[in-house]
């Protein structure tokens, strides 16, 4: 069936594609815009890799009155802006989405083309990029780019020819976004990490999860779990935002995958400002993740076709075995007609199962494997006029499982630590009326509008709503645990809110100005029980669950956000840049009366709102352009998942507002200093942080209820850690680079002064990530990368945990190729085959075998990708 459904998705994707060539063959591609100037370090990196593929015909070279002029021309189009960096005398220019086509040679060359310029080469690179090498004889190079029709000229002066202080390590500008206003890094008195689409598309050839995938790339986040699963950052929840839309629920701890809403083909760039902020609202107690979807081309029409295949390469017989197989297609069509832009893209993958370095299956109760995934991104923009925009964004994902294979409960019952295991699915065994496998469905639908200008001030505003529902799987029957009914339960949040905010410059330099605005979200949650028929489960033999009627589990309750914010921003000089704000928050929380399902108790509903104020302070100080220290506080906030204690509440709750003890919002407290350096070849930076919340929230389970029980414990907390990161670009050809992060966490639960230990699946064991890249030939790149996780007793030896974390190291290799106006990429998980239990299934082996799970064994993946 599922190799019917893969030929279905490729004939359809063939036919946009005939369309499209018909289409380009009829239309003139628009004359480019008026020539302008920009510098090739100040472009916003965003758009680069959305552009079509261009070809460059011809390579010219002139001198000029201070250096060289490169001229690179092209029949149609526009090039995008390169990016540069200097190397000793070398000045390397690589330009993205574009394709050197000479008419009798591979490569351009010039040797000597003026005094003080020694060689000047044109040649394709791996990743649909032409690279531009221009090397001076004894100083270091200067490069202004700027753009004239059909053509894009890198002018070229040797740093001997200027009065200045121009060094090998220029300084390149990153800017971000995720502070709400564009802002270079060099100035955010924050630990973040900017994750481009290249990066993204890299780390996806292995899984579409985009919670695995940050795990590979971000400091202070947990170690891959191979399971829809919360993200925590620096020991606390983060926060998730999609084009300003938040993924999070109130629900968070009951439906865990607000990263499980989105496919990484729909994405173009991800930020994350790592440590608590209150930034876009609650949530953020450990970061924030702000995802940016794909933007459309500048030209006419631009299509991306990717097909690939992903299966199991381990030990024993899983090698390249057919359930192991599984499949991807991307198609996106975009482009750019006078004042309107648009772009719709589409991915679908079918993911085989998953075989551990034994060549057993994995044994994820809940895992990623045989699972469907579909994502469809749509963008609509207009330019209203120079200074006013327009856009309105529609995004679906669905994540459904459809297995042969559950988990085998029986191990719990053997003695000792069992490794977990799934056994087949009796055939025959069918679920009527409900869904047999389970399901995330998410809908993003947002309207933007932006003026640019509005009386001095850039506004930006946004009405959104999203729509979460999750359930499905085999249902569970309680009878042999002393219960009495069957049932599986399915959940649905739906969101809908706005944004406003305005950014005030106080002068005409914008040296000091003054962000300030309004946030609203509204929440609609709820969770119910589908109950099936015993009786003929029971005649069936265990094989027919019929659905028969439904019941309350969760009550439906509704949460109301409202914020109000202003976040001052002042450039004192060159060399300093201070931030303050404050955020005031409003939280009410409302239900209905109901009875619980249990042990049908009635509880009475009522009103509980909750109000506080948090404040951020921060300053960076520049040694040099490109180097700088920082320092700042800032406080995030949560409330606790109220609808894990409603469900099951502990014995004594009768009342909503009298015995839910949510007085006020957690507010955690978080200091950080670092220091961070952006050369044009090497970036670094190293931070610790301390973050501290005297009333801390944490959900313990109470015994004696099927399932559990919770009660909230508002106790002290703090965290700590220390982070460093550095990338270095040795020459135009190596690359290598890694992280370190290492943190503790701990609660007084007592409140008599002794802090014990937070359990491992919150506080992460040491992480070290290590990569090196090289581009062996033009147009080959390979990249290995290591993951290291440590070990961790701090929290068995205060009894937080049942034994000890153990450490385990895995490796992977990434390959690309130029090949037919495209690229093939290979990928290798686990390239050398290492067994081993990740971080989550470690915590649970004392005390739950079936969620002992190994990791997956090597496997490999290939596919091509070409645009046009």
């Amino acid at each position: 069936m599922r190799q019917q459904y893969l030929l279905l998705v490729l004939g359809i994707s063939v036919i946009p594609i005939l369309v499209t060539q018909a289409v380009r063959a009829e239309v003139e591609l628009e004359e480019i815009k008026n020539s302008h100037r920009v510098s090739a370090l100040q472009r916003d990196r965003t758009l680069k890799l959305a552009q079509a593929i261009i070809q460059v015909t011809s390579v010219q070279v002139y001198s000029t009155d201070t250096g060289v002029e490169v001229v690179l021309e092209t029949p149609t189009g526009a090039l995008s802006v390169p990016t540069t960096q200097t190397i000793d005398n070398t000045l390397i220019a690589e330009i993205p989405n574009a394709v050197l086509v000479l008419p009798d040679a591979n490569e351009f060359q010039a040797t000597n083309p003026i005094e003080g310029i020694t060689a000047v080469m044109v040649r394709n690179i791996t990743g649909s990029r032409v690279q531009v090498t221009i090397t001076g004889l004894e100083a270091p190079l200067v490069a202004e780019v700027s753009t004239a029709e059909q053509a894009l000229i890198l002018s070229v002066t040797p740093t001997s020819e200027l009065d200045s202080t121009t060094t090998e390590n220029e300084p390149i500008e990153i800017v971000v976004t995720a502070t709400r206003t564009e802002e270079e890094l060099q100035n955010v008195p924050r630990s973040v990490t900017v994750l481009e689409r290249d990066q993204i598309q890299e780390q996806a050839r292995f899984g579409r999860d985009l919670a695995d995938i940050l795990t590979q790339l971000v400091p202070g986040s947990t170690q891959p779990t191979g399971r829809p699963s919360n993200f925590t950052l620096r020991g606390r929840d983060a926060s998730i935002v999609i084009d300003g839309i938040p993924q999070n629920t109130n629900n968070n701890q009951t439906f865990i995958a607000p990263l499980a809403s989105i496919d990484p083909e729909a994405i173009d760039r991800i930020e994350i400002i790592r440590g608590p902020n209150a930034i876009y609202g609650g949530q953020a107690t450990g970061g924030l993740i702000n995802i940016i979807t794909r933007r459309p081309t500048e030209d006419r029409l631009t299509s991306t076709v990717e097909l690939g295949t992903t299966a199991a390469a381990g030990g024993g017989d899983s090698f390249l075995i057919g359930d192991s197989f599984g499949y991807n297609v991307q198609y996106s069509l975009s482009g750019t007609e006078g004042a309107v832009d648009w772009l719709g893209s589409l991915a679908s993958t079918w993911t085989g199962g998953f075989f551990d370095a034994e060549g057993d299956r994995v044994g994820n109760n809940f895992g990623l494997d045989d699972t469907n995934t579909f994502d469809g991104l749509v963008k609509l923009g207009v330019n209203l006029d120079e200074q006013q925009r327009l856009q309105l964004t529609f995004n679906h994902y669905n994540l459904s499982q459809d297995t042969d294979f559950i988990s085998d409960e029986s191990i719990a019952d053997i003695p000792g630590i069992q490794t977990a295991r799934l056994v087949r699915i009796p055939p025959g065994t069918t679920v009527i009326g409900s869904e047999a496998g389970y399901f995330y469905t998410t809908t993003n639908t947002t309207l933007s509008y932006s003026h640019e200008n509005l009386l001095g001030s850039r506004v930006q505003s946004q009405l959104f709503y999203r729509l979460f529902k999750t359930g499905g799987g085999i249902p569970f029957d309680e009878r042999p645990f002393s219960g009495t009914v069957i049932s599986n339960s399915r959940g649905e949040t739906e969101q809908w809110g706005g944004r406003v905010q305005i950014e005030t410059p106080f002068n005409s330099e914008r040296t000091a100005s003054l962000l300030w605005g309004v946030d609203y979200v509204h929440e609609d949650i709820s969770q119910n029980f589908d109950i099936f028929d015993p009786e003929e489960l029971d005649a069936s033999g265990g094989l027919i669950y019929r659905k028969i009627d439904e019941a309350l589990f969760i009550p439906p309750y509704t949460l109301d956000d409202l914020g109000i914010f202003a976040q001052l921003q002042w450039q004192i000089g060159d060399r300093i840049t201070l931030n303050s704000g404050a955020r005031y928050v409003n939280l009410t929380i409302n239900t209905e009366d109901y009875t619980t399902f249990d042990d049908g108790r009635d509880v009475e509903g009522g009103t509980i709102n909750t109000d506080d104020i948090v404040f951020n302070a921060g300053a960076v100080y520049n040694f040099t352009d490109a180097l700088s220290v920082f320092a700042s506080f800032a406080q995030g906030f949560s409330l606790p998942d109220v609808g894990r204690i409603l469900r099951r509440p502990p014995e004594g709750f009768a009342s909503l507002t009298a015995d839910l003890d949510i007085t006020s919002p957690q507010k955690v407290d978080n200091y950080e200093l670092g220091i961070r350096g952006v050369w044009n070849s090497l970036q670094a930076s190293l931070a610790g942080f301390y973050n501290y919340s005297s009333l801390g929230l944490d959900l313990v389970p109470l015994p004696g209820l099927q399932g559990g029980a919770y009660r909230i414990v508002r106790a002290p907390q703090r965290v700590y850690g220390v982070e460093a990161t550095i990338d270095w670009q040795a020459d135009q050809n190596w690359r290598l680079g890694g992280s370190a992060s290492w943190q503790e966490g701990e609660n007084d639960e007592d409140e008599d002064g002794e802090f014990l230990a937070l359990n491992s699946t919150v506080i992460a064991p040491f992480k070290l990530t290590a990569y090196v890249e090289h581009e062996t030939l033009p147009g080959w790149r390979n990249r290995l990368q290591l993951l290291y996780s440590g070990s961790r007793s701090r929290a068995f030896e205060d009894g937080v945990e049942g034994a000890a974390i153990e450490s385990y190291v895995t490796v992977d290799y990434f390959s690309s190729i130029s090949l037919f106006g495209g690229e093939l990429l290979i990928g290798i998980q686990n390239l050398f085959n290492a067994d081993y239990f990740p971080v989550f299934s470690q915590y649970f082996a004392p005390i739950y075998d079936p969620l002992n799970y190994k990791g997956q064994g090597r496997t490999i993946s290939a596919s091509y990708r070409i645009t046009f």
